[in-house]
């Protein structure tokens, strides 16, 4: 049966309309950062035939476990930046947090887009002082693009959808895994999205402040703008999985640490799920939520995981819960799912849009991730 929305954990989904009936607009993501394999196709690979087979299981100690990787170095000395707690007086928890922003790219998400980036500042200054000083963060942005459609229907009857892109092909036909084709294109296939200068993401050290943490909110704004050009077959749960997976390596290495890490996904999503609710012989969001338990084994697994959202609700539960369903309801803590602001306020006031959305980010979710944090023994 559909599964409700706990009250308690964050994922935020962006995930647009956009998908039933938005025409096709300019993509940013024609652009690939230079550190991503070679190209393939980059504008309609959608309509060609997909793949519903992804790699295999995805071990803690793969290459996207590295501690080396994309995210940029800041010039500063080494007294500037405070390092671990230690001492009697501080108790043992995590050393790092991951956070990765899976954004639909769909057109209708511009504004909630700018609104998520005008949020932004105030969560990071809030996860800043909540979190031990010295704890490495690793920030993020996927798209919920997995093979690319210009077009996208979504038809409900009866709580049963069907979701159908270019050429009337059905959703399981977009679901293109970067180890068999790799579009090349930047953000897509859970790759980690470069708004500019190589930088995949960002990496950021708890308690340096001042220009440090203003750089970071920089790049996230740029980062949360990842455009409206992408897929109008919107996956949100399918891209997470892929963020974990060697196939990704050259953008994400060094993103996701296992032990000593929580791991937390956020999704902004107006749209249903448009997953394949099944994945080599699993339902869809547990497929892919296993990847993540997988790269997270050494910390604990699910214990390490939070996730949460801004998602509407949708009317999709005929066949069972839809794959993004799956996900939330078996992550380690209880998800923080809130609605999407209203659009008309998206459009015409975005800080008051932004308002409401740190609510749930600063006034919930950063609380959530430092008692998580807490509860999890530091790497070695």
């Amino acid at each position: 049966m559909k599964t409700a929305y706990p009250e308690s954990l964050v994922v935020l989904m962006i995930a647009g309309a956009a998908a039933c009936s938005d025409p096709a607009m300019d993509n940013p993501f024609d652009t690939v950062p230079a550190s991503t394999t070679s190209p393939g196709p980059t504008s309609n690979e959608g309509s060609g035939p997909g793949t519903s087979a992804g790699s295999g299981e995805v071990t803690g100690s793969s290459g996207v476990d590295a501690e080396s990787g994309g995210g940029p170095k800041l010039d500063v000395g080494p007294g500037d930046i405070p390092g671990p707690c230690v001492g009697d007086d501080c108790s043992e928890g995590c050393s790092a947090v991951d956070l990765v922003f899976v954004i639909d790219n769909s057109g209708s998400m511009g504004d909630y887009q700018a609104a998520l980036g005008l949020a932004f500042p105030q969560f990071a200054a809030t996860l800043d002082a909540a979190l031990p000083a010295g704890t490495s963060l690793h920030v993020g942005v996927t798209s919920t693009e997995m093979g690319y459609s210009s077009s996208g229907n979504t038809s409900i009857i009866n709580g049963d959808c069907t979701f159908l892109g270019d050429d009337m092909q059905p959703n399981d036909a977009f679901y293109i895994t970067p180890d068999v084709t790799d579009t090349g294109r930047n953000g897509a296939q859970g790759r980690l999205y470069d708004p500019g200068g190589g930088e995949t993401y960002f990496e950021y050290v708890t308690g340096a402040g001042g220009a440090e943490l203003a750089a970071l909110e920089d790049w996230f704004s740029a980062a949360a703008n990842i455009g409206t050009g992408g897929s109008n077959i919107e996956m949100s749960t399918a891209p997470t999985g892929w963020v974990a997976d060697p196939a990704n390596a050259a953008t994400n290495a060094g993103f996701i640490r296992d032990e000593g890490a929580v791991l937390v996904v956020f999704f902004m999503q107006d749209e249903p799920d448009q997953t394949p609710l099944m994945i080599d012989g699993q339902p869809g969001g547990l497929a892919m939520l296993d990847k993540l338990v997988a790269a997270k084994s050494g910390c604990g697994g699910i214990d390490c995981i939070i996730a949460g959202g801004f998602l509407n609700e949708q009317a999709c539960a005929a066949r069972g819960n839809l794959p993004l369903d799956d996900f939330l309801a078996n992550v380690g803590e209880t998800p923080v799912v809130e609605p999407l602001p209203d659009e008309n306020l998206a459009e015409d006031d975005p800080q008051a849009a932004a308002d409401q959305m740190n609510d749930a980010l600063s006034g919930t979710l950063a609380e959530i991730i430092a008692q998580t944090c807490e509860q999890i023994p530091p790497a070695g």
